[in-house]
């Protein structure tokens, strides 16, 4: 079966049965099957999933009513795993899954985590598109902009296990220690239409606003206005950007030029829309 299996993947690799055989004689160090071999396998496993012995590899062992069976179910509920259905319908869960990967060709799909929003965040958001629909109509304004945004770098190598994946014809079993607390480093950078300020490193593992602060007074802003002095800089609600004395200090330094977390008192141009996906290029 390891014979098999290391053909039908090389295959879909190089599509060349010669080119297959090549690679197999370094890899067991004996004689290679013979090209029927190879095409009669990848068309078995193509047609029923399977490379077991016994399968004829024109016909699958699922009748239609059961597969029909199976395609109806997940109609009802996309969500539903294939160990419920199996009980559902009385049928192996490999059946399940061998019927939903090989005939229907369905993909089993990982839910992707957003951020919950308030009662009165839709309204908030698309008061923001309007807004922006309407300085669309100045050219001049989207090359105005600065954007900016924040990300974080673990440096313990520290990974999303829920979506990271290792191709192989074996489990390597590879574990990842978690280290509570590790090391990390956030960085900050902006972008205008003609240059990109940073990367700016906050060797602290939380970015407050004191920090932000510097930041704004010693490094970025004095760069900006050296450049460009009709420029609209950007930042999101991140809780770093909205105490009181860096929000004093964008309305001092830049009243009416700066887009972000707002108060009624602020300055700014214009408000970001909190729990906000990004509008950052």
């Amino acid at each position: 079966m390891q014979h098999k299996v290391f053909c039908i993947h090389e295959f879909s690799k190089v599509e060349s049965a010669t080119a297959m055989q090549r690679a197999f004689r370094p890899k067991f160090n004996i004689q290679p099957p013979t090209r029927k071999s190879i095409y009669r396998w990848n068309k078995q496993f193509h047609e029923t999933g399977s490379l077991c012995k016994g399968k004829s590899p024109g016909q699958s062992h699922v009748s239609e009513e059961n597969a029909e069976h199976i395609r109806v179910s997940f109609e009802r509920s996309q969500m539903k795993s294939t160990h419920s259905t199996s009980r559902e319908l009385g049928l192996s869960q490999t059946t399940v899954w061998g019927v939903l990967r090989c005939r229907l060709v369905y993909k089993p799909y990982h839910l992707q985590l957003a951020q919950a929003l308030h009662a009165n965040d839709k309204v908030k958001h698309v008061e923001f598109c309007d807004c922006m629909l309407k300085n669309r109509e100045d050219e001049l304004f989207l090359p105005r902009v600065t954007f900016s945004d924040k990300a974080t770098f673990h440096l313990s190598g520290k990974v999303n296990r829920h979506t990271v994946r290792i191709w192989g014809l074996q489990n390597p079993r590879v574990t990842l220690e978690h280290v509570r607390d590790s090391p990390k480093v956030n960085v900050f950078s902006a972008l205008s239409l003609t240059k990109v300020y940073g990367p700016f490193y906050f060797y602290e593992n939380t970015v407050t606003g004191v920090k932000n602060l510097r930041m704004l007074q010693n490094w970025l802003v004095p760069q900006m206005n050296e450049d460009s002095g009709a420029y609209i800089f950007q930042q999101d609600g991140a809780p770093s950007h909205w105490p009181l004395n860096v929000r004093c200090f964008l309305n001092e330094s830049l009243p009416q030029q700066w887009r972000g977390r707002m108060g009624n008192e602020d300055l700014a141009l214009q408000f970001w829309p909190p729990r906000s996906p990004d509008l950052t290029p």
